[in-house]
């Protein structure tokens, strides 16, 4: 059995001309059955494979492939960038391996090497949990007979203790182009994660009781009560970009993603990361809604000292 470009080796799979074909055997005779391009990539050819029926995979490599193409469906856009980031590294680990063959000895010493290297050690465990999400789908699918996931402890993680103070948000929001402001207003006020808030459509969202939406984490309904505050930079962000799908834009009226987001923090100059506002709103829910005086305020023009964040 040849492995084929994509470093797969999968039973009647073969290259020619550029493209992917299964060898099917009918009457006799053999057929060859056009399936993707390969520069389509590895879940195209899934894909077109799970098409023509069910596809038994052999190694984990397969396996990953297989859950690329058919497993991810339910996950956010997010999380499916982030798990496709992850994918390859798994299939470098563990990708030779038969499905059956990989343990939890294997599993736990793989973070443990992670750990004692001194860093990726947090990272390792988002890539445990991509397996363990990966052997699931197996394990529904019939492939896998258990998920060596299960039972293997985590590295521990030092939770993020960085708070932003009033001085340095206030510094970054006057330096801010207007869609950032009012990114940053609603980020902290409401202290709405930030792939539900880059998430926030005007006709499914906002509702006459405040922004009703589904935690993406949760998957619990969160209700965001109104403020004059809230109203005030949700309002603004809309009128700028009145044709715009999404609450909050940038300004070209796209919505927000991570990347362009990090990059407007890094021509800022901060040293905080934009999730940080999420502590800070925690923190400061006892306090006033705009913090204090100063940035926000001049912005908005009125003073709210005692409304809370929450």
């Amino acid at each position: 059995m040849a492995k084929l470009s994509c470093g797969l080796s999968i039973p009647g799979v073969f290259e020619s001309n550029g493209r992917y074909f299964r060898v099917q055997s009918a009457g006799g005779k053999k057929r060859w059955v056009a399936l993707t391009r390969i520069d389509e990539g590895v879940a195209a050819l899934h894909r077109a494979l799970a098409a023509l029926g069910s596809v038994r995979p052999g190694t984990i490599a397969e396996l990953l492939g297989q859950y690329q193409a058919l497993g991810m469906g339910e996950l956010r856009e997010a999380t499916r960038r982030d798990y496709e980031r992850i994918l390859p590294r798994l299939a470098h680990h563990f990708g030779h391996l038969p499905i059956s063959e990989l343990r939890p000895t294997h599993v736990a010493q793989w973070l443990e090497a992670r750990r004692k290297m001194g860093r990726g050690a947090v990272r390792a465990n988002r890539e445990r949990a991509v397996l363990a999400s990966v052997y699931r789908f197996g394990m529904r699918q019939g492939w896998a007979e258990s998920n060596p996931c299960h039972g293997v402890a985590r590295n521990t993680e030092r939770p993020r203790k960085r708070y932003v103070t009033d001085e340095e948000f206030r510094d970054a929001f006057d330096r801010s182009p207007e869609p950032f402001q009012d990114l940053l207003a609603i980020a902290y006020l409401t202290g709405i994660r930030a792939t539900d808030l880059f998430a926030l459509k005007r006709s499914e969202h906002l509702t006459p009781d405040g922004i009703r939406f589904v935690e993406s984490k949760t998957r619990k309904l969160h209700i965001q009560a109104w403020t004059d505050a809230v109203r005030f930079f949700v309002r603004r962000s809309m009128e700028r970009e009145p044709e715009a799908e999404y609450v909050l834009t940038n300004k070209f009226g796209k919505p927000w993603t991570v990347w362009a987001v990090n990059s407007q923090l890094a021509r800022l100059g901060v040293t905080w990361a934009f999730k940080d506002l999420r502590a800070k709103s925690q923190s400061d829910a006892e306090h006033s809604t705009l913090g204090h005086q100063g940035a926000m305020d001049q912005v908005y023009r009125k003073v709210i000292r005692t409304r809370p964040v929450r």
